[in-house]
Parts: C-alpha cells; structure tokens; sequence
C-alpha cells in the first residue's frame, strides 16, 4: 500500500512539473490587427441597417454575441477595460481619464498631471491615463490578479507597435465629457500608450448629435501612416456612443436616423481599412465594449463581435471560454489578439482566443439566440423566486396541518408533485421558444399539470409518483447531458449568459436535481423492487451520471465531482449493506482528493482547457496564495447568496421540517426509516450531498437546496401515512 502510495505521489509530481511550451514569437514586423470599436451597437442593427462593408466583413468572418461583463458595477471604462486585461476590471472615479500628454485638463497638460500623480515622465508616448494609480487601487481591491494595461504592456515587451485612435467625447454646454476609453485597451502597465485621442479628430457637424462628429479621413490618414509598421490599431470613431448618448433629448425617429448615419460613416470607414488590408495574413476584429441604452432597458447586455482574418472563416465564432457556439465574452478579446501575434496568453487572462465554428446563416441564427437569451434572463429571476416560494409556502403549510388537520394533507399532495415536477418543466420549456414573463408562467402551469395528470394516472401511489417523476427527471437531465446540453443551456434553471457565470457543462441548479432526483428516484425504485439487478443497475446509473457531470466535454464541474462522489459513494455503500461510520466517509474522501488530484494532472497534461485545468496552471503560474484567493472568492460568493438568494430559505425550512419531524411526533421517523430502508439510503445520501455541494461549490447552497426539492417530499409523504 505504501508502495502505491508512493508512485502515485510521484506520477503527480511528474505531471505537475510538465510544463506547456511558451509559443516563441515570430517575425511580427508584417502583422497587422485592426480592432475597430463600434461602441453601443446590438446584433438587431447588424441586420436593420445598409451596412455593405460589415455585412462583406461577416461573409469572410465569425461572428458572436459577447458577453461584457465586468467586475463591480457594471460600466462602460470597465468594459474598455476588461477587454485589455483579459480578466473582469473596475474603473474608479479617475480611471478612465486619458487624454494626449499636450492636452490641457485641470488648469495644466495632461503630462504634467500625470507626472503628479506617478512621478513618472512619460517619454515618447503620445497618450497618458492620468488615473492609472486610481485602476490599480481598484485591482488591487479585487480577490483575483488583475493587471490594467496588460494587453499593451506584452506586446510593448514583445516589440509589436500598438496606437490608438479617436474618441466619443460628448460637448455640451455644462462641459465635456471625456470618452476616450480605447485607450484602456491599448495602454501599457503605466497607463501609456501611442497615438491620438484627442479633439483633432474631431469636426464640426451642425447635423450630428452634439454638432460633433469623427473627421474620418483624419482616422484614416492616422491608419495609413501606423499601418506601414504593423502592429495593433485601435480606431474609435466614437459616433455610436454620441448618437446612443443623444437618443434621449430626440424623437425615437431622428434617433434611428443619427444612428443609422454614424453606422454607415463607420462602415466607410470599415471599407476603405479592409481595402488596405489582407485578410488572408491580417486580423481584424470590430466589437461593441458596451451595449446601447435601449438594450441596457431591456436587460440586453450582450453585444456583437466579428472576427475576421487568417483560421477564421465565415460562420460563429466561440472560444473555450464559453464552449458554446456564437458566445464568446469580453475577456476573449485580448487572447485571440495575442495568439494572432504568436504569444502565448498570461494565465492571469481567464479568457481564450476566439475560434470559428462555419455556418452560412450566422446573423440570422444569433438573432434567435439573442432573443433567447433576453427572455431568459428576464424570467428567471421573478420565476425561480416564485418557485423556490411555492415549495416553501408547502413544506410550512404541510408540517402545521400534520400536526393540527391531518386529514387535509391529501390535498396538498399534488402540489408537492407539481413542485417535483417543475424541473423537469422548466427543461423541457425552452422548445418553445423565447417567451416573456407571463407566457412563461402560464407554459410552466400547463406543461406541469399535464405531465402531473399523467404520472398520477399510471399510479396511485404518491411515493410511486414521486418516484416516476424523479427518475424521468433525471434520465432527461442525462440524455441531454450526452446531446451537450441544448435544453439546459436556455432553460430558466440552465444558464445565464447575460450575467455569465457559466456557459456550459452542469450548473448548480440542475446539478442538486440531478443528484436529488436520480439518488431519490433510484431509493423508491429499490424500496419497491429490492432486487440484485435493481442495485446492479443503480450503481452502473450512477456512475453513468458522475461521469456525465464531471468529463471535460460534458458536465465539467468540479464541485460535482466532490459531492457526486461522496453522495453516490454513500448510497452505494448503504445499499451493499454497509454500515456507515465516519472511517468510511474518511477513506471515501481521501479516495476521492486522489481522484481528483489525477484527474487536474491529467487535464492538464493534455492540456484539456476547463476550470479544472486553467485552476491547476494558475496555481502552477502564481503560487499556492492564487488558490487561496479561489477560496475565498468562492467563499465570499457563498456567503453573499446565503445573504441574498430564497434558495438560502430552501433549505433552511427545509433543516427546519427536518428537525420538526424528527422529534414530533416522536419516534415515527425513526420508525418509518425502520421500515423503508432504501428510502433513509437515499434520504440519507442525499444529506451528504447537499453537506459537500455546501461546502465545495460556489453557489454550493443552490445545489443543496435543488437536492432539497427531491430529498424533502418523500419523507413528508411517509409520515403522512403513520
């Protein structure tokens, strides 16, 4: 055994001492990459406008919606930002200040302020951040490294120009409002960086919003003359914010027709560059950092991107990232624009670079997923709210009429199949399509009740409902596992890509159903057939569903792999006949770290890039003090959501009615145990599940309290019976 013991921490040791191969930077002298900003603009402009240029840009390219999520509050420098950290940013009050180094502010030049504030000179630089130390404080703020001017700053180290140019500075007669946020993109570490944001490039245009307008042919002699060295260009026309900016001192009708006016002279713009540049060696991307103030009052925060050049072709564009084909995220930018220039992307990049998946009708398809995606996030909040309140209006309501109407709780019963059964509602939901708030409701009432009529005409055991319920919840929530989630990832209990916290694999929410109703369903299925193959086939199905959650191409979900493990393991055990103590739930854990120790080597070995693996090499990059800020991200996320979410009030009542029935009346828990066997295995499994979702998930609490939903009921049907 201790032979074992030690080749296994030596195989360890061998694969975490591999490292990957920096990718040694080529001759980048002839490179060149265009991100042009076209700041405030949706995927529905895309397809409303006369945009030739854009449109020909999309038949040669991928395109995506992007998610602009940022740290802290959500604002448009931390969405310029974040784009060049490659990491979620916040911007302070100064932090998104940047002017030409000649230019006046606060009574003096924006170099002498600069030198002010860092102590710095700025040298042959051309633009300066006067508020870099601001960005910096507020990184260092954040429990994860964040770098502003990361992306600059390695390509200044690598030799490859970078320039900026252009600005959506709004005049009025209060003052100017200074929107030069590009530059947080194309600044080094110092806040510096080459080329012109200021008012030069702007003229006087009695038509346009704010009488301003970009003077693009000064933008295009500004291109011309960098281009000749290759490198990054960043253009900023700046029209889109002014005419967004303008929209609400104007009619709906001239607001359209700014818009449409600025779109069209960016997309001459588009034109005139692409004409100057080989796409077959070339690389050109054209997003918007921050969506438009009509979409932001629809809670539409995702915005276009297109992405064209060499190993991008016509079709979606998606990264790692998101797994998930015409999604990528804000944080993918920087990665793609690096691996263009041969060099590999910094760890602390949580984002991967962009790549195409071909399809011919990429616009169309993105505007149905747009839709989706709006729908969805719009109805989950105020649903899951309302559903999580349902059960525990329910579980209240049948603890005080066991104890004081017991002959009434016949009538509660169906509802609490309806409760289970509503999970599997809320998968089967988005084949209809995107819907709005109440024609949700009403699908979910319809398609919930229908699937209840059903199940109860083919049994007329509640314990066997609740078993039919589960288990078809459950082998839907595997099927579309194996298909990769096509359901989940629109579903009201899936995903979320607006706010972005997972794009694929098993989320929380349907993992706690998926261990809940499969341990349950498995349990009631064994209590009436205690039979060998019954067990055999429980076992073969829980292993099924382990690797499901956990395989990179499928679930890839750590915290799965943990509370799986140990909640699986459980049952499995009990159901052999074992009798639980804590030296089992030891060697299940030390067996289960060991696992899980492999399994990081290994995917990081074949350099499989999933949470699992990117959490390995930061580890690996930054010093074990990077995992304990894992931690306590992790942490700080579960304690906010305990604060915050009703999924906190799941299970707590739930803990509650636990502790209610197990001590009146007394005994008749223990007793009903006594007596169903394989139900307390799966109840029982079910407790430690939800103890390791608690503690090694994020949002671990949401995960136990799905579990709840499944573990709860059978045993309030039990006791309704004695």
């Amino acid at each position: 055994m201790k032979k074992f013991i030690a080749s296994l921490l030596m195989l360890l040791f061998i694969f975490s001492s591999i490292s990957h191969p920096l990718a040694s930077p080529s001759q980048n002298s002839n490179k060149l990459a265009v991100l042009f900003i076209l700041d405030r603009t949706g995927i529905e402009d895309l397809k409303k406008y006369d945009l030739p240029n854009i449109k020909k840009l999309m038949e040669k390219g991928s395109l995506a919606l992007m998610n602009t999520r940022t740290a802290g509050s959500y604002s448009e420098p931390a969405a310029y930002l974040t784009i060049g950290t490659g990491t979620r940013a916040a911007v302070g009050e100064m932090g998104g200040l940047c002017f030409n180094k000649n230019e006046a502010y606060a009574y003096t030049s924006a170099e002498n302020l600069y030198y002010l504030y860092t102590g710095r000179e700025v040298g042959d630089n051309d633009i300066v951040n006067i508020g870099i130390q601001d960005l910096i404080s507020q990184a260092s703020n954040l429990n994860y490294t964040v770098t502003p001017g990361l992306l600059g700053q390695i390509l200044k180290e690598h030799g490859i120009n970078v320039y900026v140019f252009g600005n959506g500075d709004v005049k009025t007669p209060y003052g100017t409002a200074y929107n030069r946020y590009a530059a947080l993109i194309g600044m080094d570490k110092e806040g510096l960086a080459r080329g012109d944001v200021s008012e030069s490039l702007l003229l006087r245009d009695e038509n346009s919003p704010y009488m301003v307008k970009a003077n693009y042919k000064k933008l295009y002699e500004k291109f011309l003359e960098a281009s000749k060295e290759g490198g990054l260009i960043i253009i900023d026309p700046g029209d889109t914010l002014r005419a967004d900016a303008f929209s609400k001192y104007t009619t709906p009708s001239l607001a359209n027709s700014y818009k449409e006016k600025a779109l069209k002279e960016a997309d001459e713009l588009i034109g005139k560059i692409l004409n100057h540049m080989n796409l077959s060696k070339d690389l050109f991307i054209a997003l918007s950092p921050y969506p438009s103030s009509s979409d932001i009052s629809k809670n539409n925060l995702i915005t276009p991107v297109i992405v064209a050049g060499p190993s991008f072709s016509k079709g979606l564009a998606t990264s790692n990232t998101t797994k998930r084909e015409g999604i990528v995220t804000n944080l993918d930018i920087a990665p793609t624009i690096l691996k263009y220039f041969n060099i590999s992307p910094p760890i602390e990049m949580l984002g991967h670079p962009i790549k195409t998946i071909p399809s011919d009708n990429a616009l169309s398809k993105l505007l149905k997923d747009d839709e989706m995606i709006v729908s969805v996030h719009n109805a989950r909040t105020p649903i899951l709210k309302g559903y999580a309140s349902i059960f525990i209006i329910l579980v209240i309501l049948y603890i005080v009429l066991l104890f004081i109407k017991k002959d009434y709780l016949g009538y509660i019963s169906p509802l609490l199949l309806a409760v289970i059964t509503v999970p599997l509602t809320f998968l089967i939901l988005p084949l209809l399509g995107p819907l709005n708030l109440y024609s949700n409701v009403i699908a979910i009432v319809l398609i919930t009740i229908a699937i209840d009529l059903l199940v109860m005409l083919s049994s007329k055991k509640d314990l066997d409902r609740v078993m039919i319920i589960s288990l078809i919840t459950s082998f839907a929530i595997l099927v579309d596992l194996v298909l990769h989630a096509p359901l989940m990832k629109d579903s009201l209990l899936g995903y979320d890509v607006i706010s972005g916290a997972r794009y694929y694999g098993i989320g929380n929410e349907y993992m706690g159903v998926l261990l809940g109703s499969l341990i349950m369903g498995t349990a009631l299925f064994t209590e009436k057939y205690p039979k060998k193959i019954v067990k055999a086939t429980t076992f073969l199905l829980f292993i099924a569903a382990f690797f499901l959650m956990v395989m990179p191409q499928f679930g890839a979900k750590v915290g799965a792999f943990i509370t799986g493990f140990m909640a699986f393991g459980t049952v499995i055990l009990m159901m052999s006949g074992v009798k639980i103590t804590k030296k089992h739930f030891l060697i299940m854990f030390v067996l289960m770290a060991i696992s899980l120790t492999l399994m990081f080597a290994i995917s990081t070995f074949l350099g499989t890039m999933t949470h699992m693996a990117q959490t390995t090499l930061i580890v690996k990059a930054e010093g074990i003090n990077s995992l304990f800020q894992i931690f306590a991200r992790k942490l700080q996320m579960e304690l906010k959501l305990m604060k915050y979410t009703i999924w906190s009030w799941v299970l707590v009542i739930s803990i509650v009615a636990l502790f209610v029935v197990s001590y009146k009346p007394t005994g008749v828990l223990q007793e009903a145990f006594k007596n169903h066997k394989y139900i307390y295995t799966g109840f029982f499994g079910s407790i430690v599940g939800m103890l390791f979702a608690l503690g090694f998930n994020d949002a671990g609490i949401v995960a136990a309290a799905t579990m709840c939903i499944y573990a709860i009921p059978p045993i309030l049907l039990l006791l309704q019976k004695k």
